[in-house]
């Protein structure tokens, strides 16, 4: 950049820059449900695409397994998100935060920061998430038999540590496979320490590609 603010951590890391947004937090919450967890955002997104999504499920014992999320509102004006539990009759329960790349004014006093075209780009009350783990690589782990149908499970290793929350938005799309589709869904194996992803379909590749997977604090 030419003119204008930044701010650097101690390993020379940009954390604020007037002219890129981070990936800043603009709402959290809880989460609870049985069958279906609706979640109404406290405040609109005004973001043009949806928002990302972290949710870090209660530890029960079993894994729980969102399946079918999706967003409400619309572009400018997201309200919140909801998902389905895969097998019915089941509980989503648990944290989520929800985050944009555009800040939003929420602090009362502290520091707002512009674009050169008049955008916030940063806010006090708004701070940036903390990525902590990101992959891709799933190891296809089988499938099990359900009364609706076949579930085929992929898994990364990965223990979710303590304030880690992971994102929802690559698990609001299909499963690849070669039969007619099939839905996502995402669970968190704490006894395991894995990451867990499933299909619902009457069939399935086994390589997944490579869908990506984020983990995020709150917090450093």
């Amino acid at each position: 950049m030419t003119y204008g603010f930044q701010s650097f951590n101690d390993n020379l890391f940009v954390q604020i820059d007037s002219d890129a947004p981070r990936l800043c937090v603009l709402a959290k919450g809880s989460y609870s449900g049985t069958t279906d967890a609706v979640v109404a955002f406290p405040r609109v997104i005004t973001s043009a695409d949806p928002p990302m999504v972290f949710i870090r499920p209660d530890q029960t014992g079993s894994i729980q397994v969102p399946i079918s999320v999706w967003f409400m509102g619309g572009s400018g004006g997201w309200t919140g998100f909801a998902m389905k539990a895969s097998n019915v009759n089941s509980t989503l329960s648990g944290l989520y935060f929800v985050s944009a790349w555009a800040s939003m004014g929420t602090a009362i006093y502290g520091m707002r920061l512009w674009d050169a075209a008049g955008a916030l780009v940063y806010d006090s009350g708004a701070p940036a998430v903390v990525v902590s783990f990101a992959a891709g690589n799933w190891t296809y782990f089988g499938d099990e038999v359900l009364p609706v149908g076949r579930r085929y499970i992929w898994g990364i290793s990965k223990a979710l540590g303590a304030g880690e929350y992971v994102s929802l938005n690559p698990f609001t799309m299909n499963c690849h496979n070669n039969a007619t589709g099939g839905g996502c869904a995402i669970g968190v194996d704490y006894a395991a320490g894995r990451i867990m992803m499933y299909s619902l379909a009457t069939t399935a590749w086994t390589d997944q590609g490579h869908r990506p997977f984020l983990c995020a604090k709150l917090v450093a």
